[in-house]
């Protein structure tokens, strides 16, 4: 069997500068479970460490929560915990987009702690949270709900 991939050996894209985040723990849920969450390459002798572009924007952050309800089904007891760890990693994502918005923007006014864009996001992204079918979870979605509300919209 023979696999390709697009190995680009120059780290910069032809049209913008990258933003590099060193946690891999974003694409790599694995390292949750076992509570390593060291920024350091792993130290096995075979390790290679690559970089994979990730785009951040409000539609790409949405279309993954919408894989992730698509691929789970209705949130149940059983799933709530892979609901919950799956929409951390997309509520990560929404804090460097707010991080890296806020700091491009700065409010004049200084009164606001997140960018105008993370706002329409974390409604659009409750909405779709709202809107999903939850069977038997206790939980989930409703303390990812609130802490988006707490932390976005008050």
């Amino acid at each position: 069997m023979s696999t390709h991939h697009d190995l680009d050996v120059y780290p910069n894209p032809k049209e913008k500068q990258p933003m590099f985040i060193n946690e891999p723990w974003l694409l790599d849920l694995s390292l949750l479970n076992d509570g390593k969450l060291s920024k350091e390459p792993e130290p096995q002798k075979d390790n290679i460490r690559i970089y994979v572009p990730v785009d951040l924007n409000a539609a790409a952050i949405l279309r993954r929560l919408h894989h992730i309800i698509q691929q789970l089904g209705p949130a149940r007891e059983m799933n709530e915990m892979d609901y919950s760890v799956a929409v951390g990693q997309l509520i990560s994502q929404i804090e460097i987009y707010d991080q890296i918005w806020y700091a491009r923007n700065v409010p004049s006014d200084g009164n606001r702690k997140h960018s105008s864009e993370v706002r329409v996001l974390v409604e659009r992204f409750i909405d779709a949270l709202k809107d999903m079918e939850v069977l038997d979870a206790e939980l989930f979605p409703y303390e990812e709900i609130e802490q988006l509300k707490k932390e976005y919209l008050l």
